[in-house]
């Protein structure tokens, strides 16, 4: 029988809970939650800033299926966010050295880890503490994570969402929801569906 009907995130319910996307758009600031890496690579943007991305999977706690992005700077900072360029880099090197000691892994050589390098991070699992920036001048928020713990006695907590002041849109009034039609949350379905 094949996998494809089953989830590493539990069983397949078919639920609207289950099945439609979650009205937030950040994980609520000082959230703990239980997290796998899903990837660590090395990232650059368009303004040529590099870093180290981890990309967390949450796998318990209230977010559970949500993805957590964290940015290791250790090539450098980025002077339009970071005030002080040594302490954001020592910071980053010092959470590089963190993960490998948590994991029990050393690195192969004394150069920054190349991609092949960071896979061997993929599927490991951590208590992952996340933060929430403040509105930026679109009033959106952004998450980063703060802390890297180990699993064990970890405990999973909501965190408090940031307070954001919201301007009225006329225009997004305008706009209808496939939710607002459709209240009951039940989709048409036709008798020949496998289940």
């Amino acid at each position: 029988m094949s996998d494809f009907w089953k989830s590493e995130l539990g069983e397949i319910t078919g639920n609207a809970s289950d099945a439609f996307a979650k009205s937030f758009t950040t994980v609520p600031d000082g959230t703990l939650a239980l997290a796998k890496v899903e990837s660590f690579v090395n990232d650059e943007n368009n303004n040529g800033f590099k870093c180290l991305v981890v990309t967390w999977l949450l796998t318990e706690g209230e977010f559970k299926g949500a993805n957590v992005t964290q940015k290791i700077k250790v090539f450098g900072a980025e002077p339009q966010y970071d005030k002080d360029p040594a302490k954001t880099r020592h910071r980053a090197l010092n959470m590089l050295k963190l993960l490998y000691q948590q994991f029990n892994l050393k690195p192969k050589t004394s150069d920054a880890p190349s991609d092949q390098d960071l896979l061997v991070f993929v599927g490991k699992s951590a208590g992952i503490k996340i933060r929430e920036t403040e509105p930026n001048s679109d009033n959106k928020t952004y998450n980063w994570v703060s802390e890297v713990h180990p699993t064990e006695g970890f405990k999973c907590e909501t965190g408090k969402k940031l307070e954001i002041i919201h301007t009225h849109n006329p225009q997004s009034d305008l706009f209808d929801s496939a939710l607002s039609r459709n209240a009951s949350g039940s989709i048409p379905t036709e008798d020949d569906v496998p289940f």
